[in-house]
């Protein structure tokens, strides 16, 4: 079997698993990757040693960082538990390997003054004006931002939530909204030329589709370099909503909950960035 059918049919098995548009691209390019470092094999035929001599060729012949060494580890064991489960190797031999230890970044959060002044660059462009709204005031994952419809925004009542549907492992949930993005939302949907098709995207492209995640994250780095924010990316206004949460007293269940947290450790690693003690109310 060459490389373009495995591609292929690993391109099937991800869509299968519900993984996003995004993670299959760049698992695709990796497995394509790792299958040059030695055209003399086939990519089924692999041993352990020959994929830790790909991942060290890799990492040196392209600079890479050990972040993203680590998730094509990722990549190339969910790739060779595809062929496993489809009986076409008799075991994985990427599982022996080890993920390359990192010391993960610090959350960075925006001050006010950054936040002010990142607001009023996307002041002219409505629609990235309220991306950044949305993903300040609720604490949204991006790709979850990226798959909202009119539908799940629901603006009955002076409070208001977002629907936030099941993807891959994370379950569906409900995110309230404060009055500040509520008002945005009404404001931002009471103009909008398809808001009678339920289904349509709550941020389309001009052909009325959905945003692609790269293309928010490209729009919204734009953003911040042009605010002059250095050393922040996209995740962090993730960051600066759980921490401004926290910093408001809102309890860790509850905290854990809006967000998405399977596990309330994940949440419960914010505490430290606080400024003052944590005071739950």
């Amino acid at each position: 079997m060459d490389i373009e059918t495995h591609l292929s049919n690993f391109s099937l098995y991800l869509k299968r698993n519900n993984k996003s548009k995004s993670t299959i691209i760049a698992y695709l390019k990796d497995i394509d990757q790792l299958a040059k470092t030695n055209s003399n094999k086939g990519i089924a035929q692999f041993s352990t040693e020959d994929i830790k001599y790909a991942l060290d060729y890799l990492r040196n012949q392209f600079n890479l960082s050990t972040k993203t060494i680590s998730r094509k580890l990722n990549a190339i064991r969910t790739f060779y538990k595809c062929l496993l489960e489809k009986k076409i190797i008799p075991a994985n031999p990427s599982l022996s390997i080890s993920h390359p230890k990192f010391r993960a970044k610090k959350p960075r959060i925006l001050s006010k003054t950054e936040y002010l002044a990142l607001r009023e660059t996307c002041r002219s462009n409505k629609r990235l004006y309220k991306i950044i709204e949305v993903l300040l005031q609720t604490g949204i994952r991006i790709g979850e931002l990226s798959r909202l419809k009119v539908k799940h925004c629901v603006l009955d009542n002076s409070k208001g939530h977002l629907f936030i549907e099941a993807f891959s492992s994370n379950h569906e949930r409900v995110v309230p909204l404060n009055s500040k993005i509520f008002n945005e939302l009404k404001e931002y949907i009471g103009s909008y030329n398809q808001k009678e098709k339920g289904g349509a995207p709550l941020f389309s492209t001009k052909g009325g589709k959905h945003i692609e995640i790269r293309n928010i994250r490209n729009s919204i780095d734009r953003a911040l370099i042009k605010a002059k924010i250095k050393n922040v990316c996209v995740n962090d206004l993730r960051n600066t909503f759980i921490v401004n949460q926290l910093a408001n007293g809102m309890s860790l269940s509850k905290l854990a909950e809006i967000v998405g947290h399977k596990n309330i450790n994940t949440t419960t690693r914010y505490l430290y960035l606080l400024t003052k003690k944590y005071n739950p109310n």
